[in-house]
C-alpha cells in the first residue's frame, strides 16, 4: 500500500501540489473545540519544535484504515526558515534554494499564495508533513483503481503541520479568511517565473479545531485534473494545511477524520509543553 500511495503520487504531481493544482477558494469559520480556558492554555508558550510536531503527527496507527507517510520535506532540522508540503515535487521552484516561493499578482490574494509557498509573509517557525490515502480495497468497485499489480487510492492527500510565534497563527487564519472575503482568482509566478493561473471557490465548512477554513483551488489552464481542495485548521499556535485531491483528477473532500485526529494530538503535544 506504500508503494501505490508513493505511486499515486508521483502520477499526479500537478494535483498534489499547491503551486500547480488550484481551483476556487471558499472558507468557512469552524467552531472552538475547546473551552475559553482550554484555549488559552494552548496558545502563548514557545512554538512546538520539530522534533515536538513530528512525535505529533498522526500515523497510520492513530487511523484504521488510512496510509500515512512522513514526507521527504519532514527532515527533522528545526530552522527558522519555512518548509513546504514537500520542495521536491513542487512545479514551481526556487533554483538558489530548493524553495518554492508563489508571488500573486493581486495583493488581497497573496495569503492564499502563501499557504503553498516556502516564503510566507507569517513564516513558520517549525513544520512536518505527510501524504495520506484510504486504504482501497482490492475488490470490484471498492474505491480505487488498478494500475498494475497495485490499487491506486481513489483520493491522495497531503499535509502540513506548522508551529509559528505566538499570536501568528491566528494572524494566518485571519489574513486567509480576509483574501477569500475579495479573492476570486489571481496569477501565482513559482521562483522559476512560471505563472499559473488560479480560480477560487467556497469549500464545505470544517468542524475542527480552533479556527478552519477551506476553499477550491482550480488551475484555470487546467479545469479537468487541475483542481485541488484546501483545509487550513488553527489549533492554538499551531497550523495544519491539508491539501486534497482526486486520483481520477479534481478536488478531494475535507479528510475530516485525519483532521480531527490531528487537531487532538496537537492539543495533547501543547499542553504538554513547559
Amino acid at each position: 500500500m506504500r508503494k501505490s500511495l508513493t505511486a499515486a503520487i508521483a502520477a499526479l504531481p500537478a494535483l498534489l501540489t499547491l503551486t500547480a493544482c488550484s481551483a476556487g477558494s471558499s472558507a468557512t469559520d469552524g467552531t472552538p473545540s475547546a473551552s475559553p480556558t482550554a484555549l488559552s492554555s494552548l496558545a502563548g508558550h514557545a512554538p512546538l519544535t520539530v522534533q515536538q510536531l513530528t512525535r505529533a503527527l498522526v500515523t497510520g496507527s492513530d487511523l484504521p484504515g488510512w496510509v500515512v507517510e512522513q514526507s521527504s520535506s519532514s527532515d527533522g532540522v528545526q530552522t527558522t526558515a519555512p518548509e513546504e508540503f514537500n520542495p521536491d515535487d513542487l512545479s514551481a521552484q526556487d533554483p538558489s534554494g530548493g524553495q518554492a516561493v508563489l508571488t500573486a499578482d493581486r495583493p488581497d490574494c497573496q495569503p492564499l499564495a502563501d499557504v503553498a509557498s516556502t516564503r510566507p509573509a507569517i513564516h513558520r517557525m517549525a513544520s512536518v508533513g505527510a501524504e495520506f490515502a484510504p486504504k482501497p480495497s482490492s475488490g470490484p468497485g471498492a474505491g480505487g483503481t488498478s494500475k498494475g499489480s497495485s490499487v491506486v487510492p481513489a483520493s491522495v492527500n497531503q499535509m502540513l503541520v506548522a508551529s509559528h510565534a505566538p499570536g501568528d497563527a491566528r494572524k494566518v487564519m485571519a489574513s486567509v479568511t480576509s483574501a477569500l472575503a475579495t479573492c476570486t482568482r489571481f496569477v501565482a509566478t513559482g521562483g522559476d517565473g512560471v505563472r499559473t493561473p488560479f480560480a477560487i471557490a467556497r469549500g464545505p465548512a470544517v468542524p475542527v479545531g480552533d479556527q478552519a477554513v477551506s476553499y477550491v483551488m482550480t488551475d484555470t489552464s487546467d479545469k479537468k485534473t487541475g483542481a485541488a481542495l484546501v483545509t487550513v485548521v488553527r489549533t492554538g499556535d499551531t497550523i495544519t494545511s491539508y491539501l486534497s485531491t482526486q486520483s481520477k483528477g479534481g478536488a478531494g473532500a475535507v479528510p475530516l477524520a485525519v483532521a480531527r485526529k490531528q487537531d487532538a494530538k496537537l492539543r495533547a503535544a501543547l499542553a504538554a509543553r513547559r
